[in-house]
């Protein structure tokens, strides 16, 4: 049988592992934004940093690359921290995460304020700006300017 609500649909999706995956890479995302944010931090020094392209640091910040525990521990200690990785018991039910009223998810809901901005967006709303320099060069080349 399919699973009809909302509340369903989320039990549903805490049975599968890509889900608890996804989970942790957006705990582990989060945390190196943090950090970034905390030392003033740019992507184009972070890369410089891991001898990587600041492509690849986009990639990291967004979770689109394989997270190994190897790639995890090199992005920590650029960022002078360490990787910390623990194993907790499930203490009640499947889930990890703080309980949701999940029949409240179904009921339907007035709109959301502009702050309530997906967790995609939060980041790249978060993520460190770029030198005044480079930043003026791709905010001309967005507008469709020309230096």
């Amino acid at each position: 049988m399919k699973p009809q609500t909302f509340a369903e649909l989320y039990q549903e999706a805490e049975r599968h592992e890509d889900y608890w995956v996804a989970g942790a890479i957006l705990d582990f995302t989060e945390s190196l934004v943090r950090e970034m944010e905390r030392q003033g931090l740019t992507r184009i020094e972070l890369a410089r940093r891991l001898g990587v392209t600041p492509a690849y640091v986009t990639k990291v910040l967004r979770g689109k690359v394989n997270f190994t525990l190897a790639t995890m521990v090199r992005l920590a200690r650029a960022l002078d921290g360490e990787l910390r990785v623990e194993f907790k018991r499930q203490s009640t039910g499947p889930s990890l995460r703080p309980k949701r009223d999940l029949a409240a998810a179904d009921k339907p809901r007035r709109a959301q304020p502009a702050k309530a901005a997906t967790t995609e967006k939060r980041l790249a709303a978060r993520k460190v700006r770029l030198p005044a320099g480079e930043r003026s060069v791709r905010t001309a080349a967005a507008k469709g300017k020309r230096r």
